[in-house]
């Protein structure tokens, strides 16, 4: 079974969340991880979001980009961009997905989605996954 996530990265210069959907392994010691160890760096977040969404997200972007929608030619599948953190959540949460990721300021942060559960993780919280 899935475990439904979204990926997103706040642009301070347009004060906009641009996002994609990931299907496979959403959860933090899933793609929280994979974030964290691999796109942290350079422009690799902005990289993402030019897949669309995607099955699943793997160690390099070369490798997630196999996993884009768009290479299978599924439509309506690029990224999302919100003006707000609370639209876009919304947005997920009408999709099933369970986790949300934003990078921000450099480092990624973990929300969980489900509408019962309100608390806020940073990604730090998992560095001994």
């Amino acid at each position: 079974m899935a475990t439904r996530s979204f990926i997103a990265r706040f642009n301070p210069e347009t004060e906009m969340y641009e996002s994609i959907y990931c299907h496979w392994d959403g959860y933090p010691q899933g793609v929280g991880v994979t974030l964290r160890d691999n796109y942290s760096y350079g422009d690799s977040p902005a990289v993402l979001m030019t897949f669309g969404d995607i099955s699943s997200l793997r160690d390099t972007l070369f490798e997630t980009q196999k996993e884009a929608y768009k290479l299978r030619g599924d439509s309506d599948v690029d990224a999302k961009i919100f003006r707000f953190m609370s639209e876009m959540m919304e947005y997920y949460r009408s999709m099933s997905c369970e986790y949300g990721y934003i990078f921000r300021d450099g480092k990624w942060e973990c929300y969980a989605l489900d509408p019962q559960e309100i608390d806020l993780s940073t990604m730090e919280s998992f560095a001994n996954v």
